[in-house]
């Protein structure tokens, strides 16, 4: 299946104009004085597993939504940090590196949680918010989402394995929230290990218990392997002081 092709000749077929940067190779649009540069990495991948030819359609039908709701939509309570692989082509603006796998990036979520926009300089002016304020609020936005947020578990021989029950779109994110530890540590402890191999997926456990590492390794790859929005099969410790990795499960070729 011809992903790009056929992207191209929805965009056609809408009257919705593009070019191809010349640098990137990506697809510049603009609808209605809207402009954006759109990477077909994800929507590839996806189509490569299920060869769902609906796909492209539904990505343009996504794209024109966020084009038409692009600046009355827009809301400081939606702002957030997410978690990305840093290999895309090109770089969000506003991204700090968390390993040499995964940035952490600035964010927009829509009202009704179906669209993630990276954030750009743009977007911060029609908010009338400074990057070091945009900052701060999407890090206060992540803890109020944490609190929201059910923290279950699962006695795995005797080590507690945590996962959250959120309506945040990007769970993996919440290990970034400034209140993680007042939240998971009575039912954890703290410092905490963490796998997030998917945008929606996380566990957590008390970071003395290593041995739980390797008997998660295969669901790690697997959930990495077959996701559409994969991050890392990275190991993480988490601590009050920083997010750092601590080695990775390898990925089949």
């Amino acid at each position: 299946m011809d992903v790009r092709a056929l992207f191209e000749k929805e965009l056609t077929e809408r009257g919705i104009p593009f070019q191809i940067d010349s640098e990137t190779g990506l697809h510049a649009i603009e609808i209605d004085g809207w402009n954006a540069t759109i990477s077909l990495d994800n929507l590839q991948r996806d189509c490569a597993k299920d060869e769902d030819v609906g796909r492209v359609s539904r990505f343009v039908d996504s794209i024109i939504a966020s084009a038409t709701t692009a600046d009355s939509a827009l809301s400081v309570d939606q702002l957030y940090w997410t978690l990305e692989p840093n290999n895309y082509e090109v770089p969000a603006d506003y991204r700090v590196t968390i390993s040499k796998e995964v940035d952490r990036v600035l964010v927009h979520l829509s009202s009704d949680g179906s669209l993630i926009t990276w954030a750009t300089p743009a977007m911060l002016e029609t908010l009338q918010i400074s990057a070091e304020e945009a900052a701060a609020k999407a890090f206060e936005n992540l803890a109020h989402a944490l609190t929201e947020a059910t923290i279950e578990t699962q006695d795995i021989d005797g080590v507690q394995l945590g996962y959250l029950a959120t309506t945040l779109p990007f769970k993996a994110a919440l290990i970034l929230a400034p209140n993680l530890r007042e939240t998971a540590e009575p039912a954890l402890g703290w410092p905490l290990l963490a796998v997030l191999p998917d945008r929606d997926f996380l566990y957590l456990w008390d970071a003395t218990q290593q041995d739980l590492v390797g008997r998660l390794g295969p669901v790690v790859v697997r959930e990495y392997t077959n996701s559409s929005y994969p991050i890392s099969t990275e190991v993480y410790h988490v601590s009050e002081q920083e997010i750092r990795a601590i080695g990775a499960f390898p990925v089949p070729e």
